[in-house]
């Protein structure tokens, strides 16, 4: 049951309603982020940023917030981010392994992101084999994004959770433990 429902289109201030339009969907993210639309605009710029302008490659984006989504049990980022994952072209035998709790058979580039997502997650760190695996892949400005990428995601999972927004209808939803 969602602590604030997300915001019906007759309940919406003009500015609101900007917000939605320009995004052009009801998901209920943005419908409920939305009530307090001055700092929802400013998460979702640099949200949108990381996620529609990335300078990460899109299988890589997508497997750190699938990781990030998995760790953090974020199931409404992980059922969303499935099918964006899909879009681009994982695998559904990829994204199997993304919520195993000790994932194998990964190739070493999708290993190396796997540590990065857990250990940013759990520690907000990164050891240092983590860290030249992945300035073995990634220049500085690439790096950096995926401490952003996987910080907002925590940020996000928690802030979905706290606030109990719930997934909407015609989503599988993975049978994590509760």
């Amino acid at each position: 049951m969602p602590r604030l429902a997300p915001l019906a289109p007759d309940e919406r201030t003009d500015e609101q309603r900007a917000i939605i339009e320009r995004l052009g969907s009801e998901f209920h993210i943005f419908t409920t982020l939305v009530r307090n639309p001055k700092v929802f605009s400013a998460y979702e710029r640099f949200a949108g940023r990381l996620l529609y302008r990335s300078g990460l490659p899109d299988d890589v984006r997508e497997t750190l917030i699938l990781r990030t989504a998995f760790r953090c049990q974020s199931v409404y980022e992980w059922v969303h981010h499935v099918e964006i994952g899909r879009r681009i072209g994982l695998s559904d035998d990829v994204i199997a392994v993304l919520d195993a709790d000790e994932p194998t058979g990964l190739d070493p580039r999708t290993a190396v992101l796997v540590a990065a997502a857990d250990q940013l997650v759990r520690g907000q760190d990164l050891d240092d084999d983590t860290w030249a695996g992945l300035r073995a892949i990634f220049d500085e400005k690439q790096v950096i994004e995926v401490c952003l990428l996987v910080g907002n995601y925590v940020m996000t999972a928690g802030v979905l959770k706290a606030l109990r927004v719930s997934v909407e209808d015609g989503y599988a939803v993975p049978d994590w433990p509760a």
